[in-house]
């Protein structure tokens, strides 16, 4: 069939260019491709462009249907296709001006993975990447990338293409998305899509429509702003920014000589740099009244003074993290680099060849690009320390103190399209062009963004899911979330309260689920790298609310309380078969009066329900449970899945 398919394609290519007719106008989508999924047993849009007016024909080996169509006044056509079981490799046929073969396509199940920087996390960042990895050849799982892309209007499509999942493709995609698709693949035997469109950073407003955000208010300001521009003044700015990210690109080219660091010669141990900031470091520039929070490049130098002994000998140099690239130099030699932006809270390591190491009297310096937000280097000061390679016991020199710094250019910007923390600007550029793919649900993992806004969140959130199911035109599919993880966010942004605007979606939104991370979370890394077992408890919500697995698919989640005298019942849903407290006595609960005073609580499992007191507290009213931006608790059902934190009280947040 696919031999035949090719030969009949170039019969009718050569037959139309007999004619002298003009290329094609025939033109799919991205999402429309090669090895893609469609879903199964279900409704499928395929859609493109064509000559106006042009009959389009599409043909599906599966049932061997064709459907007919003809091109509007503007070139746009959709035919809508009934897609049978879970199966394949088949064929699609679109016959226009020309022949478009589709091929390798399985019917089976279709989701999309989106939020920001955990679910963007690539596998190969994940702890279980060096034994998944090499494993990872599942030719029934593919995999699209959607490519960032931030918009004043809606788009009509989206850059990535289809790809068969295996070690080299698996590698860069979303950690969570992966594990989930591949547990869905194992545990229902049929073909899985997994489409990622993700932005670290990014807040839920970015991925939610202008007409929903209108209904909010909260965002006409800026919603006025961007949608103020005219079609003439959104072409002009999309081609001005563009042109600026083509001066920003130079700029962050070491080859460039618009990069006047290098040009100068900025890290060559003889600069005189007697002009430059002085400042503490390490620091994030946004700390810095002599700096700021700046978009660009900044050129850190320090004098270094090393022992006699090591001259010659091969070094290590340690840096903390760096937000977001670097190049770094010792006495004018580069020394090690990180050049990808999702790299920015790793921790710099860099080997110092010997050869390099000339002199007691040497200069560090250091090249920083920042993209977006904050910058700089911001480790501990312990983290930043020169040693020996051969004797890492030795007293190291501590880089920390007194550095010098220099601003080498800033990123131009057009303030309508320059963030993609803009309102609606993902869901234009991103998200707005997949909604005629035809879909089963999505995953969500966000919420860092909106941490210091919990109380908002309880809105914008279920008004964003409300919002995809809109555009989709798909009913209410299934939307699973996850769960902030435990992360020092620090005083002023209490994520129990963004975790309790998640857990409240539950009950306001029907088709929802929620994985609970408590326990694998990193109160240091707001980037847990446990991410199998994120997609794996995704997984059990759509294994038992979508295809029908007799499973308990979440850990406990409040449900409410009864007063008994002096202590208060906890009565929890996804009990399973009982609670349990691991590891020790069940911590993380308080109690509170009518004086709304939280006190720790002594609690106990009784059952499926916990008991709770304290001997402070006469007359309790309310209890909460890991109520913190850095809880681990230990309340967890017998099927091993651990309760979410929350809090009984309707006081202000």
């Amino acid at each position: 069939m696919r031999q035949y398919s090719r030969v009949l394609a170039l019969l009718v290519s050569v037959f139309l260019l007999s004619l002298n007719v003009s290329a094609s106008d025939l033109k799919l989508p991205s999402i429309i491709g090669d090895h893609m999924i469609l879903q199964r047993n279900s409704t499928a849009s395929i859609w493109g462009w064509a000559t106006p007016g042009e009959k389009v024909e599409v043909r599906t080996s599966w049932d061997g249907e064709k459907y007919k169509v003809k091109a509007d006044g503007e070139g746009k056509w959709l035919v809508e296709l009934e897609t049978s079981d879970a199966g394949g490799p088949y064929e699609i046929t679109i016959e226009a001006d020309a022949i478009e073969v589709l091929e390798n396509i399985m019917l089976g199940e279709v989701w999309v993975c989106s939020g920001q920087s955990n679910m963007e996390w690539p596998l190969r960042r994940a702890e279980s990447a060096p034994s998944e990895i090499p494993a990872a050849n599942h030719p029934n799982i593919r995999l699209f990338q959607v490519e960032k892309r931030i918009a004043a209007m809606p788009k009509e499509d989206v850059s990535g293409a289809w790809t068969v999942c295996s070690p080299a493709t698996a590698a860069g995609f979303s950690a969570v998305g992966y594990f989930f698709g591949k547990y869905l693949n194992e545990s229902l035997d049929v073909p899985v899509g997994l489409i990622n469109t993700s932005w670290g950073g990014t807040p839920s407003e970015a991925w939610t429509s202008r007409e929903m955000l209108r209904t909010f208010g909260a965002f006409d300001n800026q919603l006025d702003n961007l949608y103020s521009l005219t079609d003439k003044d959104l072409e002009k700015a999309e081609e001005s920014m563009d042109s600026i990210m083509e001066v920003n690109r130079r700029m962050m080219d070491p080859s460039s000589q618009d990069n006047i660091g290098i040009r100068e010669g900025w890290m060559n141990p003889d600069f005189d740099d007697a002009g430059w900031i002085e400042a503490n470091g390490p620091a994030e520039w946004s700390t810095m009244k002599e700096i700021g929070m700046i978009e660009g490049l900044v050129w850190v130098r320090l004098q270094v003074e090393i022992p006699e002994a090591w001259v010659g000998k091969d070094l290590v140099l340690e840096l903390g993290p760096i937000d977001e690239m670097d190049v770094t130099y010792l006495d004018g030699q580069e020394v090690g680099a990180m050049s990808q932006i999702e790299n920015w809270d790793d921790a710099r390591i860099y080997q110092v060849p010997g050869t390099y190491v000339k002199r007691t009297n040497m200069v560090l310096s250091i090249r920083i690009v920042n993209t977006h937000l904050q910058g700089g280097a911001f480790g501990d000061p312990d983290q930043l320390r020169l040693y020996p390679r051969e004797d890492p016991a030795a007293e190291p020199v501590m880089l920390a103190g007194e550095w010098k710094y220099r601003i080498a250019g800033e990123f131009a910007s057009i303030p309508q399209l320059s963030s993609p923390s803009t309102p609606s600007v993902l869901f234009n550029g991103m998200l707005s062009p997949l909604t005629n793919f035809a879909i089963k649900g999505a995953i969500w993992y966000q919420g860092e963004a909106n941490v210091s806004r919990a109380v908002q969140y309880r809105t914008i959130f279920p008004g964003m899911i409300t919002d995809w199911r809109k555009q989709w035109k798909r009913g209410d599919f299934p939307f699973y979330f996850v769960q902030l993880a435990p992360f020092n966010y620090g005083e002023l942004n209490n994520s129990a309260a963004l975790r309790e605007a998640q857990f409240m979606t539950l009950s306001t939104l029907n088709n929802t689920g929620m994985a609970v991370t408590l326990d694998i979370g990193n109160p240091d890394d707001i980037h847990p790298t446990n991410k199998r077992d994120v997609g794996k408890r995704l997984a059990l919500w759509a294994l038992a609310k979508d295809y029908g697995k007799d499973i308990v698919s979440s850990g406990p989640l409040y449900r409410d309380i009864d007063i008994e005298g002096s202590r208060i019942r906890i009565s929890f849903d996804y009990t399973g078969k009982g609670l349990q407290s691991i590891d020790g006595p069940l911590t993380h609960f308080e109690i509170a009066g009518e004086d709304r005073i939280y006190h720790p609580a002594k609690a106990v499992v009784d059952g499926h329900n916990v008991l709770v007191g304290h001997p402070n507290v006469k007359n309790p009213v309310a209890v909460r449970y890991a109520w913190s931006n850095t809880a681990v608790p230990n309340l967890y059902n017998w099927e091993g899945l651990p309760a979410s934190s929350f809090c009984s009280d309707d006081w202000p947040r």
